[in-house]
């Protein structure tokens, strides 16, 4: 008894003494660009800033809906702040379209990441899914001086390549398969149907047409059924109802598809001007410590094309999950924290 009584007072007083925050900001006050919600536990004094995936979609939502898990996992032990891209759910009728393009929102990452090491004495970590890693790393490796005061860089589930790269379907995504069916038949399963697989990736030097694609694509599914999570009303009203949404213009995505749409075509520009990922020849220039990870099954951010990109940064580690694909950190929640964890305290000075 005088055990357990001992551990509630410890657990009570570690529960008194943690040091949560839940805030929210912009870091451009004036024009209510770039709002920040920072939620989590600070007695680490470490803050991960999370970069969204895809271009043109909220980062902020995305925290408050809880659907990364993370406020039972990560957030538990480090605060993570979330943001919305310059020019999203503005008050504004109008928006800056000049201010609407990669480069600036590489600025704006390291602005953000000023702010929060400024306002809270943090060590500060980019951290991205998806595309939002390639910004993540695009910033280290593009900004070296500006970006000095980050600790290092987290980039989960991240493509190198862009859907422009021929290098994608002609080379990364061929030899995922070819290496996904070696495997499967490695371990006698279902040999006859990863047989088939194999044998038609090597029929064809690269997924070049649409059948091609939808064909590759019920392969490589077949190898792993993701975790699905469905978007509840609770999960909706802690969103639409929060600073700085509007529900209506939230709704209705018109802001979002604008500048997706001005981000995409600036991006096929830039790759039709120089045939080439400009991002494969920045990664030697990071200097920050980098963790990469991605799944063993994650079709787009493939295991070989994370395995070139941790060869090319000099300080960097590659983690790949097993039983986990694309969203990693809803697949292996527990195992995505450990080894994210693990990272960052092995760079504590």
């Amino acid at each position: 008894m005088k055990r357990i009584v001992t551990f509630l007072i410890f657990l009570l007083c570690n529960v008194a003494t943690a040091q949560h925050i839940k805030a929210f900001y912009y870091v451009e006050p004036s024009s209510k660009n770039l709002p920040v919600f920072v939620r989590g536990n600070l007695d680490d004094k470490t803050i991960l800033l999370y970069v969204q995936g895809g271009d043109a979609e909220n980062g902020i939502d995305f925290g408050r809906s809880n659907y990364p898990k993370w406020k039972r996992t990560l957030e538990e032990q480090v605060a993570i702040a979330y943001f919305d891209q310059r020019g999203l759910n503005k008050p504004l009728k109008k928006i800056d379209t000049a201010s609407i393009n990669q480069i600036q929102n590489l600025k704006d990452i390291i602005a953000i990441a000023k702010s929060l090491k400024e306002r809270f004495n943090a060590r500060i970590y980019l951290f991205g899914h998806s595309n939002g890693g390639r910004h993540v790393l695009e910033t280290l490796g593009r900004y070296p001086q500006e970006s000095a005061f980050v600790a290092g860089g987290i980039a989960f589930n991240t493509p190198i390549t862009t859907d422009f790269s021929s290098k994608r379907y002609n080379y990364y995504r061929p030899l995922y398969l070819k290496n996904l069916a070696l495997e499967k038949m490695a371990h006698n399963m279902n040999t006859s149907y990863w047989e088939e697989a194999f044998e038609w990736m090597m029929d064809r030097d690269s997924i070049h047409t649409a059948e091609d694609s939808k064909r590759w694509n019920a392969y490589v599914d077949y190898a792993f059924d993701p975790t699905k999570r469905k978007i509840g009303l609770g999960m909706v009203f802690k969103t639409v109802f929060a600073r700085p949404y509007n529900p209506i213009k939230y709704l209705n995505n018109k802001d979002n598809k604008f500048v997706g749409d001005k981000l995409w075509y600036a991006e096929k520009k830039l790759w039709d001007e120089n045939k080439q990922t400009p991002l494969w020849a920045i990664l030697p220039k990071i200097q920050k410590p980098i963790l990469l990870i991605t799944g063993r099954y994650d079709a787009i951010s493939v295991p070989d094309e994370m395995e070139d990109a941790h060869k090319l940064i000099a300080n960097s580690k590659l983690e790949i999950i097993q039983n986990a694909a694309h969203e990693s950190f809803l697949d292996q929640p527990e195992q995505f924290r450990e080894v994210v964890m693990k990272f960052i305290q092995s760079k504590k000075s």
